[in-house]
């Protein structure tokens, strides 16, 4: 039950310096998991400044329930990043299945190379905007907080590079709806995935919420869908 690209957020101007450029609110935020309509679990999401300025390390931890732990185990990530100049810049990704080492990975980045290198030493040339999985769902945050009041905003295009694979995201601002959640009722931005039509990505962000999404719908093809909604 790997958590996707979901994401979230943007620069925005204070006085002279960009608010993409001061420091980033901390974050512990539970979401409640539903695949295929039933309860799956919960996930705990907290984003705090890392030893760097600038830099931050974002985890994920899950706990899955029933049928949906016994198929997919609980998988946590944890990406560090750090953010120059509104730019969301990996340094390192890990994908943790406990008791599951050919499941579990690891990225390092170097951007001065344009190389990621994994727990193998295999490495990897990737574009200069590339991000691992996981933090994109900042640099999204951002970019949605860069655009919330456009009149007519532009496509958001981003480069995720996991394991194996480089996936080049197209999100698109859709309109504006009110939410309900376990933690209340929100008025969102909704964004919708728009690069693959076998690929469904939903999210609604609230600037309440300082563009975090307070529900994100996934589904890949004919499995079922992924929903996370914010519960505190």
């Amino acid at each position: 039950m790997k958590l996707l690209p979901a994401a979230i957020a943007a620069l925005m101007l204070a006085t002279s310096v960009r608010a993409a450029d001061a420091p980033l609110p901390d974050l512990d935020l539970v979401y409640a998991v539903q695949y295929a309509g039933i309860n799956a679990g919960e996930a705990d999401i907290s984003l705090k400044p890392d030893s760097q300025p600038g830099c931050y390390r974002y985890d994920t931890n899950t706990r899955p329930v029933g049928f949906v732990k016994a198929l997919f185990g609980a998988p946590n990530q944890y990406s560090r990043f750090c953010v120059k100049d509104g730019v969301v810049r990996s340094q390192r990704y890990e994908s943790v299945l406990k008791d599951d080492d050919e499941q579990s990975y690891r990225l390092d980045f170097d951007y001065v190379k344009r190389q990621v290198t994994d727990e193998n030493g295999q490495v990897r040339e990737i574009p200069a905007e590339a991000v691992d999985s996981f933090s994109l769902q900042q640099a999204v945050r951002l970019w949605v907080a860069q655009h919330a009041n456009d009149a007519e905003p532009p496509i958001a295009r981003f480069t995720m590079v996991d394991r194996k694979n480089l996936t080049y995201y197209q999100l698109k601002i859709v309109g504006r709806e009110t939410i309900k959640t376990p933690a209340g009722v929100f008025e969102t931005i909704r964004l919708d995935r728009i690069d693959n039509p076998n690929k469904i990505g939903r999210y609604w962000l609230a600037a309440e919420r300082a563009w975090m999404p307070v529900k994100i719908e996934t589904r890949s093809g004919k499995k079922p869908s992924l929903i996370m909604s914010l519960k505190r």
